[in-house]
């Protein structure tokens, strides 16, 4: 991925190259956002707007203008980042808040993605349990700010060197999620998929699956949640964020798996963010 020359902090823009974190920035750091741009649709910018206040509400701020009518002012903020970087087809995009000098101030990058839209990979991810650190349920694990901890320290565990991700788990051993996506598995035409009762973070992109799902008459539950048992007897798994999109997983502790019902699901999703 390759950064943008500009980032866009309060309105105006500077260079990324002079731009420096101050203290006060730092110390007031309260949240960062990411959203998908695809040419010229920003990928579940609702959801992601949904998020962002639900965000501030947990820090006790109020809305600002940037984020009122829909979020339009947001939106006209993040193309002008885009036009100012000239990444007219995938980037990504963040957005960071932080609380300083008695009010919201907030900052837009957008980074040049490899890929114009949402492609399944080719190659296959392997995945290994993480057992340095278990997720347990709180008020905030479905969300990333209650998750963010235990990506980071599962991300940064020592692992081989094939190991593509780290699987999370809870204190009863079920399988949560890998940092920063939703885990699910595929087994006789069944979906499962990890639930939020036992920790798991809610990616934006679940009701849209949910919605795939069922127009491939797909059968989905996250009742019972899922183990390590359901990994290993899956005939498919992938990983789903709304960023990177449907990743298919090729193998864990020796068993490898299959996409055919993942690029059935990718296309649909693909087709969805691309209209």
């Amino acid at each position: 991925m390759i950064n943008g020359n500009f980032i866009l902090v309060n309105g105006s823009f500077i260079s990324y190259a002079d731009y420096r974190v101050s203290i006060p920035e730092s110390e007031g750091f309260l949240f960062s956002e990411k959203i998908r741009s695809v040419r010229t649709t920003f990928a579940f910018f609702n959801e992601s707007l949904e998020t962002i206040r639900l965000k501030l509400l947990i820090f006790h701020q109020s809305f600002p203008e940037l984020l009122e009518n829909e979020g339009t002012e947001l939106k006209r903020q993040m193309g002008r980042t885009l036009t100012k970087n000239k990444h007219f087809l995938g980037s990504t995009i963040f957005i960071r808040f932080w609380y300083s000098e008695q009010k919201l101030q907030y900052s837009i990058q957008s980074v040049k993605t490899e890929s114009t839209g949402y492609e399944l990979n080719n190659k296959g991810l392997y995945i290994a349990i993480s057992r340095d650190v278990r997720k347990s349920f709180s008020s905030l694990s479905k969300c990333s700010l209650g998750s963010e901890m235990y990506w980071n320290i599962a991300s940064i565990q020592p692992k081989e060197s094939f190991i593509n991700e780290f699987v999370l788990i809870n204190y009863e051993d079920k399988v949560i999620e890998t940092p920063r996506s939703n885990i699910y598995v595929i087994k006789d035409g069944v979906i499962k998929g990890a639930s939020t009762q036992h920790g798991a973070y809610a990616d934006i992109t679940k009701s849209l699956l949910l919605t795939i799902f069922e127009s491939l008459k797909i059968n989905f539950s996250e009742t019972y949640g899922l183990t390590i048992a359901d990994l290993n007897e899956a005939e498919e798994i992938f990983l789903v964020n709304a960023i990177d999109g449907i990743r298919w997983v090729i193998g864990f502790e020796g068993k490898r798996y299959f996409n055919q019902n993942i690029r059935k699901i990718n296309n649909l999703f693909a087709k969805s963010l691309a209209s």
